[in-house]
């Protein structure tokens, strides 16, 4: 008898949480929808952001993910895999009825950011997320704040003081499955063979922490939002023949971004491309969890007499200035809308609140038994004319500030250079460091000519660099002043070598940062605290006391997109 009743309870233990995590999956539906849709002439179009392929850390090759966006009726897909957007000359344009665009997701100090918009790169991108948002700026395209809130500490965004326009990832599927606790991922597990779409948004909640970085950042300035899928296909690598977990289609039937646009697309790729791109980067666009119900219905605007303005908008605040919102959604739809982070107003099914105070309103909707809004809408900006003004401005690009005067010269190149040139066994580098300066007849600037011999798998073995192995102390120095032009666009990296106290002669740390290079000369300010240790077992600060190399390194990655180049450098001096 107390075995059997053992064995009861070994069973009832096992049994109970399966059909828990069993039966919703077995029995939900998508609810009903009730009301009348928008009537405001725009069209709504739905897509999924953040996708990774076997282009970088994906599962899924472009053409198998390409085609499960087509299969799940997306009108627009965009792939951003690791560091490159090379594959948008080849990708992108409309496959069906889905148009596909390419971004990146660039991998920084700070943080990741996507790069949505930008024509291919020509270079590798910065590793610093101040010069990943001017790669992203100078290739023409939108940035966002990639996973902001993630639990892991290398992929949360900590760069929040950086100016600049760029936006913020709201929604992220990975970030909040890995908040998720173990009890509801093994529910989830279990429920995914029988309904794979419910079995993973059952796994998300509302992003509060994120919601709560987004709050600080519009009480400055305006601040585009986005939902990101960050599908990279199945977790786990197994034969071909047995199913994906998670596959890409179930990832792309969760959760999507409508973009609003003023006229429906036009199949014209180029075209629609930019208008999807902008309508991204303007926050004309709201979050929807589509595996609750379809939310192409929904609305979200302000009106005024017989205008309205909708989401990414800015309107002054006036007595009869009205905010409504609702649409076709299931019965029971909370819509909640807030104001500079606090709740002001509800409503059941639609919403309309009188915006005479000013503020950035958004607004998150809820259907009973989720967590997760449903929809979660981009901010309507209601501010006078010189609050609007003042918030554009700090949305703008810093300025390029006055280069500072050197205080003293490191090396004019007038009667030799201690800059020497360096390369690998597979790398040449020109000898002949000292040339004919191209600006002042007479004078003499350093030229770092490199050619790499043949494509290597391990790039980390390139070495081309222009090294100056001098000692100095530069404690009493804010930073690096040099002059820099190139025969292309590429990424050079600078930086000091450091030599510790009890350090093998050929181990010194190497601090460095990059710089973009142009065809035309310019002066660069390097300051010696937006240098980062090149590894990852470097701990401490850089002591400028201790500097026993000065160095101009070709960024390895190059080599994917230029076999060969010319450098110039001028006016090395410190400042």
């Amino acid at each position: 008898m107390i075995r059997r009743r053992r064995l009861l309870a070994v069973v009832a233990a096992v049994l109970i949480p399966l059909a828990l995590a069993v039966g919703p999956a077995l029995f939900w539906r998508s609810p009903p929808l009730y009301g009348d849709p928008p009537r405001d002439g725009l069209t709504r179009v739905a897509g999924v952001l953040h996708v990774h392929t076997t282009l970088s850390d994906g599962t899924g090759s472009p053409e198998q993910v390409v085609r499960a966006g087509r299969e799940a009726g997306l009108s627009f897909l965009v792939i951003t895999d690791h560091n490159t957007n090379r594959a948008a000359r080849s990708l992108e344009g409309y496959s069906g009825e889905t148009l596909v665009l390419v971004g990146a997701e660039l991998s920084t100090h700070q943080g990741h950011l996507l790069g949505l918009g930008m024509r291919p790169s020509t270079f590798p991108f910065a590793p610093d997320a101040l010069d990943a948002l001017d790669d992203i700026r100078y290739l023409g395209g939108a940035a966002f704040a990639a996973h902001p809130a993630s639990p892991r500490d290398e992929l949360a965004w900590s760069g929040w003081e950086l100016e600049g326009p760029w936006g913020l990832e709201v929604l992220n599927m990975d970030s909040l499955w890995r908040r998720a606790s173990w009890p509801t991922l093994l529910g989830g597990l279990v429920a995914y063979p029988f309904d794979p779409v419910y079995a993973l948004a059952r796994g998300l909640d509302r992003p509060a922490a994120a919601l709560a970085r987004w709050d600080t950042l519009l009480a400055r300035r305006d601040v585009a939002g986005l939902a990101s899928v960050d599908a990279h296909g199945s977790l786990i690598r197994w034969p071909e023949y047995l199913p994906e977990l998670p596959s890409y289609g179930s990832l792309f039937r969760v959760l999507r971004t409508y973009v609003v646009l003023n006229a429906p697309l036009t199949k014209n790729a180029v075209r629609d491309a930019h208008a999807v791109r902008a309508a991204l980067a303007q926050g004309r666009s709201y979050m929807a969890m589509e595996a609750i119900a379809p939310a192409g219905g929904f609305f979200f605007h302000a009106a005024r007499g017989d205008r309205t303005w909708g989401m990414g908008d800015t309107i002054a605040p006036a007595p009869d200035l009205l905010l409504r919102a609702g649409g076709r959604l299931p019965r029971g739809a909370r819509i909640e809308l807030y104001r500079d982070g606090k709740r002001v107003a509800e409503g059941d099914g639609a919403l309309e609140f009188p915006a005479r105070i000013p503020g950035a309103y958004r607004v998150e909707t809820y259907l009973a038994g989720w967590d997760v809004p449903w929809v979660l809408s981009n901010p309507i900006y209601v501010h006078g004319a010189a609050e609007a003004a003042a918030r554009a401005r700090r949305a703008e690009w810093p300025a390029a500030a006055p280069p500072p005067v050197p205080a003293r010269t490191l090396d004019a190149f007038e009667k030799g250079s201690r800059l020497a040139a360096e390369a690998d066994a597979g790398t040449w580098v020109d000898p002949e460091v000292r040339v004919a300066s191209e600006r002042i007849p007479g004078a003499a600037a350093a030229r770092l000519h490199f050619r790499f011999a043949e494509p290597r798998t391990d790039r980390s073995t390139i070495w081309g660099a222009l090294v100056d192995r001098s000692h100095r102390d530069l404690s009493r120095d804010t930073g690096l002043l040099f002059d820099i032009k190139a025969d292309g666009v590429y990424r050079v990296r600078v930086g000091l070598w450091e030599q510790r106290p009890g350090q093998a002669g050929d181990e010194p740390d190497w601090w460095l940062s990059t710089v973009r290079t142009s065809t035309t000369w310019r002066r660069v300010a390097l300051p010696f605290e937006r240098l980062h240790p090149a590894a990852n077992n470097v701990d401490g600060t850089l002591d400028l006391r201790r500097v026993v190399g000065l160095v101009f390194h070709i960024d390895p990655a190059t080599e994917e997109y230029f076999s060969e180049g010319k450098i110039w450098f001028d006016g090395l001096g410190a400042y």
